[in-house]
């Protein structure tokens, strides 16, 4: 553990490792914990299982992987948790866990880690934790500053977006299926993102059927390519926000000023509020017709502000935040 006796500029930089690929040109989660400097904590980074390692703090971004992958049988990831907590405990090393989702309360191998966790991280204030008192709230970033530069696009009036890093069909597959009965005269349908199996029939024969009033790129899409296709955007339709992939894609829409079509659900009402009227619109059940004619309707008789608030969610605040409970995890180490 640091040595927080000694006078602040002889002491080392702390060291976390973090559970997550680093840092890299395509924006994500593991930005806002890491930021630009270096100085004061000394970062290493691990994809999947836990192995041990010489640092004070463990940051778990994806516990799933953590203990293996998703595909592991109980028993299996009963013993992953049993060997990461007893070296966490043997070697005095605190973990820190972010939380996006409900977890499994009958999840064995997660209550194995839950006792040896030092701090849970949730990004909002509706996200339930194993333990409220052991949990530290730090909103997502915003993706202002990161973008400043980047070539924008025009936006096309009428355009719905479902765009995805990974598994578009998730926002696409009901769009897609309705937007031929919908009433609003201008709509149109971008689908932007990865190849999706699951759209594998319907997205040719929607865009064969649709005289020009579907079209899609699927391909892996860059951080650039990702603004231009937010940029002709009307509104973005987005499925749950279920990981920290969806959370980043999330902020990077709303970043760019462009409107989102969310489920409904505690999180996506708080965020609404937050971010003022007419940024984020939410539907219940699953996307029909009547619920893209709605919001499409919602969106163009709202007055907005000119720009999302966003205020709190600079990168900056968001890497103080985790430096900080990084640090105040040592002390609490089990």
């Amino acid at each position: 553990m640091p040595d927080v006796t000694a006078p602040a500029d002889e002491r080392r930089p702390l060291r976390v490792s973090v559970g997550h690929r680093p840092p890299a040109p395509m924006t994500a989660y593991v930005d806002q914990i890491v930021g630009d400097d270096l100085s004061e904590v000394e970062f290493t980074f691990f994809m999947g299982s836990y192995r041990a390692r010489d640092v004070d703090v463990v940051h778990v971004c994806d516990v799933d992987a953590f203990l293996g992958g998703r595909d592991r049988k109980p028993a299996e990831r009963v013993a992953a948790a049993t060997e990461a907590a007893d070296d966490l405990r043997d070697r005095g090393i605190a973990l820190v866990r972010t939380v996006v989702g409900p977890e499994r309360p009958d999840d064995e191998a997660l209550a194995i880690l839950d006792r040896v966790t030092s701090t849970f991280v949730a990004l909002d204030e509706v996200t339930p934790t194993p333990d409220p008192r052991r949990t530290v709230v730090i909103p997502h970033a915003h993706h202002r500053d990161r973008f400043l530069g980047y070539p924008r696009g025009e936006q096309v009036p009428g355009r719905i977006l479902c765009v995805a890093r990974a598994g578009v069909g998730r926002a696409a597959e009901g769009p897609l299926k309705v937007l031929s009965v919908t009433d609003t005269p201008d709509l149109s349908l971008r689908i932007a993102g990865e190849e999706d199996p699951t759209l594998e029939t319907l997205l040719p024969r929607a865009i064969r059927r649709s005289r020009g009033r579907v079209t899609a790129r699927t391909e892996t899409l860059s951080d650039a390519e990702v603004i231009r296709e937010v940029d002709g955007a009307e509104l973005v339709v987005l499925p749950a926000i279920d990981s920290l992939v969806d959370q980043g894609l999330l902020f990077t829409v709303l970043s760019m000023d462009r409107p989102v079509l969310l489920p409904d659900g505690a999180a996506a009402r708080r965020l609404a509020e937050e971010v003022g009227p007419g940024w984020v619109l939410t539907h219940d059940g699953p996307i029909t017709a009547e619920v893209l004619d709605e919001a499409v309707s919602e969106l163009r008789g709202t007055e907005r502000d000119a720009r999302p608030n966003l205020a709190g969610r600079g990168l900056e605040t968001t890497v103080a935040a985790y430096a900080e409970v990084h640090r105040a995890a040592t002390a609490r180490a089990v």
